[in-house]
């Protein structure tokens, strides 16, 4: 996931203050007698920002999606090792000859932690919530994952909906429905954010607050910066040696590290640059992903002068992103030349990002239409992304390198839990530059291109008919080397277009404590906890 669009911290905090200490599923349906035995031991892990919510249909929201990873599962599931899909609710799966179909058979038996059994009329009613919230006037409703993965809610002649609906064929079969052929379904269909949740729970509007899933996991209580989760005896799957998983937010990332070495937690999510040795002196373990997301430099072409590609260049030229990759990003981390990580071989043959040329971009500069105004340059405070470990150092540096080329910059710093997100994705605010991110949710190319290019609305705004053309386009394409080479030539595209400066594809790492046998490590960072192993 991601750069991640906020529910509001206020929001969701308002909630934990007026008591939202919910316990089991507060429906009137009986549970089933238990049939298992939960595990006992307690697993903290410390993350760095409070969630978007609960609900991961609404945002893209990093910590959302990891509480709701636990809690709520789709009709497919990502292979850890491979990331390819693998059956989740779906037993099974047929893909219709032209592509424009899927048909589900879901499993037998498995029930919600309601005690309602899960049946196709459950995942019609998701598919119709999820379609319903694209269509919503809601600030965040065009970046929504069915909104980007469907291209469905946006109001542009150039982008139709993929999306045809879903009907069910009987108790267990659900069919998915397409107008146009959309290859990376079954791997979009792996997100958090298509996790089904309980009817019921959709019903009474709780999901942002409650949800109630058939996950390995249920909902316990939430409070300012913490949510817990209990180990669902009845889970249809393997349980695991966890039996409460708390979810802590501490923003600071070396509060994070003290608290893991004072055995307040067990975990630690994206450890920051300067506790990498200090933890390897200690003999704590580890843990890197491999990168799968890209940090950038936003770039608002409703500011005037930003329209001129010549200033955007410019830009790129004052960077030095090599230096940014191995001085501010764990080691691992390679620098961005596109905003596709290397994984899915699809790199550009002509790519086009200027090199660092201080000289260059001056003389750029000079013959550009900027005149010296000032241009206000927004930065995220108290927070670590997966693609923005640092991201105050990542500001300075670049601000730094910017002034020398000749810009006039007036820092804006905010905090990421008042808003970030939404107020450099708002074409209409007053920002010039930002700092921001994806964190790739699911494996295939447009896991990238369409949350950041696939629409109008999407998180780089860009308004290019050609590209956004050539964007969906590669996404309708059957799977083989004419699928890779558009990718190639649209990444090669990008660059010359440049709507924002990609910076770089970034490592993150987990640590972990000696309890920890084997931990579910994967690069989107939506790990599994009943896959945890301890000593």
């Amino acid at each position: 996931m991601v750069a991640e669009n906020r529910l509001g911290r206020r929001s969701f905090l308002s909630l934990a203050g007026a008591g939202l200490m919910l316990t089991g599923c507060g429906s009137t349906t009986a549970r089933p007698s238990a049939s298992a035995t939960a595990p006992r031991n307690t697993f903290v892990l410390a993350h760095a920002a409070a969630p978007a919510g609960l609900d991961p249909s609404r945002k893209n929201s990093q910590e959302t999606a990891r509480i709701a990873a636990q809690i709520l599962e789709g009709l497919v599931t990502a292979d850890r090792s491979t990331g390819e899909p693998a059956p989740g609710l779906a037993e099974s799966w047929q893909v219709a000859d032209d592509r424009r179909s899927v048909t589900f058979t879901l499993r037998r038996g498995v029930r919600f932690h309601d005690g309602a059994a899960l049946d196709a009329a459950a995942v019609k009613a998701n598919f119709d919530k999820w379609q319903a919230q694209a269509e919503s006037s809601e600030p965040w409703a065009s970046r929504c994952a069915f909104a980007t993965a469907f291209r469905h809610g946006t109001s542009s002649p150039l982008v139709a909906s993929a999306y045809a609906g879903t009907e069910v064929t009987d108790e267990r079969t659900v069919v998915v429905k397409l107008t146009r052929p959309y290859t990376p379904l079954l791997a979009a269909l792996t997100q958090p954010a298509f996790g089904i949740a309980s009817p019921a729970s959709i019903e009474a509007g709780t999901e942002n607050e409650h949800p109630v899933g058939t996950g390995p996991f249920r909902f316990d209580s939430a409070t300012a910066d913490t949510v817990k989760l209990s180990a669902h005896e009845h889970y249809w799957g393997e349980l695991g040696d966890v039996g409460t998983l708390e979810m802590r937010v501490i923003r600071d990332a070396h509060v994070r590290c003290a608290a893991l070495i004072t055995g307040e937690v067990d975990a630690y999510d994206l450890v920051g640059l300067d506790a990498f040795a200090p933890l390897a002196r200690r003999g704590v373990q580890v843990l890197y992903r491999d990168p799968y997301s890209v940090s950038y430099l936003g770039l608002n072409r409703s500011v005037p002068v930003l329209r001129d590609v010549a200033v955007r260049r410019a830009v790129a030229s004052a960077i030095d992103r090599g230096a940014l990759a191995s001085q501010l990003y764990p080691n691992g981390t390679n620098v961005a030349d596109q905003f596709i990580p290397a994984r899915f071989n699809v790199d550009g043959e002509n790519l086009q990002i200027p090199g660092y040329d201080p000289q260059r971009a001056r003389d750029q500069l000079r013959a550009s239409s900027y005149r010296g105004e000032a241009l206000r340059f927004y930065y995220p405070r108290n927070t670590s992304r997966m693609y923005l470990q640092e991201p105050e150092r990542v500001y300075a540096q670049i601000s730094a390198q910017l002034t020398r080329a000749g810009f006039r910059l007036e820092p804006v710093p905010m905090d990421w839990d008042d808003g970030y997100v939404d107020a450099v994705t708002d074409p209409t605010a007053d920002h010039a530059f930002s700092l921001l991110g994806w964190s790739g949710s699911f494996r295939d190319p447009d896991g990238f291109m369409g949350p950041l290019l696939g629409t109008p609305d999407a998180q780089l705004g860009d308004d290019d008919a050609g590209l956004l053309t050539a964007v969906n386009r590669a996404a309708t394409m059957p799977q083989g080397d004419a699928r890779n080479a558009a990718y190639r030539t649209l990444n090669d595209r990008v660059s010359a277009a440049i709507p924002a400066v990609p910076l770089a594809h970034p490592v993150s790492a987990v640590a972990v404590n000696s309890r920890v046998a084997s931990f579910p490590l994967i690069s989107t960072g939506f790990e599994r906890f009943n896959e945890l192993r301890l000593a």
